[in-house]
């Protein structure tokens, strides 16, 4: 008698083909189109996390994934489960992050017939993502993950979005017949990831030599190539002085003496001049955004241009290059580190300009006033964990204080929403990176009142999970960077930008979702409310009062060069 052969019903074959990519956490929100899905990981004993909206899911994901280096996975269920996750995937998309979003859809029977949760996820999904994907058999499924986590993973990294039909999740399929091997005849990345024509680098480090006022600007491209010492070989072997992007913030010490801080719109002094002086401007892993390069036709106006990034859509999209190289960042920097021409330097002087311009505008701490100065709090966290915290914002001028005073010490240490700029992001993406998180790091979400009041139902989740992200929320009691902006281009007219009195107290908030909590508004207190929050033993959120007129400087005014900074101090 003939041996029977091996069935599984296709959501089986989905959550083994997840376990073969080494998943140890998914972040999503049940519904109808998943019930067979959520069904097997009941089976499988895995390791979920259930947000309080898909949104937040995507956002943890993200999270997860900037903090661990690691591919997110989301699962969400179709039509309003899909939409809701639409936001946190573009945030992730815009920022390259890797992840992985399991959709769920309504049988194929349905599809076109606005039949109940349906939404045409591939049509809404595919402008943001890197690649979306149907599946029509549940054969198909352990390749179609398999393509999934590379292709979010290789090249430049982005989201991936396969949708499952309800009734492709139900299918019976014999194991012999599962395909498994990848097919993207269209899609090799791999060919981008080696130099094979020396002559780019020896063009590029040509370039280097030829000038006299080198500067680096570096990008999120460094931290997720992994090229962090390389990069800082490369730097100290030239004595390059370096100016970060948000994004590129630890891809050098905050601390090292060739580090000009963030360039743009509110970047230090020192490293903006020196990107309107630089006489050969080498851009690794940045994609020229405009909260840096504001006025592209006047925009390190007298140096030579060489970009390096992985994407080839990058290069020229914004400021076309004299030399351009094509390559993942730690690959270019290899190379370069390896060339025949590296002895060179970058002359005193060059370096002695900026370090003038560092001491004649510093990033320094305001006065003090009698209510709490929110540079102040941040300078103070960063001392009190030697900047190291795994520090996570969220959108607006908590998110620019952080990054001015902050000191980043790596890589992969300071998550932020930087190209869809995403009020709602810090709260989720804190939670999700405190999974992902080196043991024993702290991760410390900085969140403004008004993105905290967006997603704060996600700190239910931790009283039921073993991870103790602290949250502080600095509450100016307005939209500060509206209100910012409205100060300063529209008359002081604050349309609905102002809460004032209105706002929720956030302690009872947080105690009522099961975070323990406290308030300080008194800056003689606001060391010791620091550290209490820092001490204690599970997650925590401090409200931290702060005036509603306070203002993000320096500031590029938009439209305006580099040069043109206002709020000097």
């Amino acid at each position: 008698m003939a041996k029977e052969e091996e069935t599984k019903q296709g959501m089986q074959v989905l959550v083994e083909a997840l376990n073969e990519e080494g998943v140890d956490v998914i972040f999503g929100y049940p519904g109808g189109a998943v019930l067979d899905l959520y069904d097997q990981f009941f089976k499988n004993g895995t390791n979920h996390v259930l947000a309080r909206h898909e949104q937040g899911a995507g956002h943890m994901a993200d999270g997860y994934a900037r903090a661990s280096g690691k591919t997110g996975v989301s699962v969400v269920t179709s039509g309003p489960g899909a939409t809701n996750i639409v936001t946190a995937v573009a945030t992730a998309q815009m920022d390259s992050v890797p992840m992985v979003v399991i959709s769920g859809q309504v049988a194929q029977a349905g599809i076109g017939k606005d039949a109940f949760q349906e939404t045409d996820v591939i049509g809404v999904m595919t402008p943001i993502t890197k690649y979306c994907v149907q599946v029509r058999d549940a054969r198909d499924i352990p390749r179609i993950i398999k393509e999934a986590f590379y292709i979010a993973n290789s090249g430049r990294k982005g989201v991936v979005v396969v949708d499952i039909p309800k009734n492709v999740g139900q299918q019976m399929v014999a194991v012999s017949e599962l395909n498994t091997e990848i097919y993207l005849p269209g899609y090799q990345p791999e060919k981008q990831q080696k130099i094979t024509n020396n002559e780019h680098i020896q063009n590029i480090m040509e370039a280097i030599q030829a000038s006299e006022k080198p500067l680096l600007l570096v990008g999120g491209g460094i931290a997720k190539a992994g090229a962090e010492e390389d990069l800082r070989e490369f730097v100290h072997t030239h004595k390059i002085p370096v100016v970060a992007t948000l994004l590129g913030l630890g891809a050098v010490d905050s601390k090292d003496p060739y580090f000009l801080g963030m360039g743009g719109m509110h970047g230090s002094y020192a490293a903006n001049m020196a990107l309107m002086t630089t006489d050969c401007l080498i851009n690794i892993g940045s994609r020229f955004d405009d909260r840096v390069a504001s006025v592209p036709d006047n925009f390190a106006p007298g140096a030579k241009i060489i970009h390096i990034d992985i994407d080839a859509s990058e290069i020229g999209k914004v400021i076309q290059p004299d030399y351009e190289l094509i390559a993942d960042a730690k690959v270019a920097l290899e190379a370069l580190n390896a060339s025949a021409l590296s002895n060179y330097e970058s002359s005193e002087e060059w370096v002695a300009f900026h370090k003038d311009n560092l001491a004649k505008h510093p990033m320094a701490l305001p006065e003090a006033r009698s209510t709490i100065r929110p540079e102040a709090a941040i300078a103070y966290l960063g001392e009190k964990t030697d900047g190291e915290a795994l520090v996570v914002t969220d959108v607006g001028q908590h998110q620019m204080w952080a990054a001015q005073f902050y000191p980043v010490r790596h890589t992969q240490q300071f998550l932020t929403s930087g190209g869809l700029g995403t009020m709602g992001y810090g709260v989720p993406a804190a939670i999700g990176a405190a999974f992902g998180a080196k043991e024993g790091q702290d991760v410390v979400a900085i969140v403004g009142d008004g993105g905290f009041q967006m997603t704060n139902q996600e700190l239910n989740i931790l009283s039921v999970y073993d991870v103790k992200p602290k949250f502080m929320i600095l509450n100016n009691e307005v939209l500060g960077m509206v209100h910012q902006w409205q100060d300063k281009f529209y008359g002081q007219r604050y349309s609905h930008s102002e809460f004032l009195d209105k706002n929720p107290d956030f302690v009872k908030l947080s105690e009522a979702l099961g975070v323990k909590a406290a308030r300080v508004s008194d800056p003689a207190e606001m060391e010791a409310a620091i550290d209490a929050m820092l001490a204690y033993d599970g997650p925590y959120v401090l409200e931290i009062r702060i005036a509603k007129d306070e203002l993000v400087l320096p500031m590029v005014p938009a439209g305006k060069p580099n040069n043109e900074m206002e709020g000097l101090g």
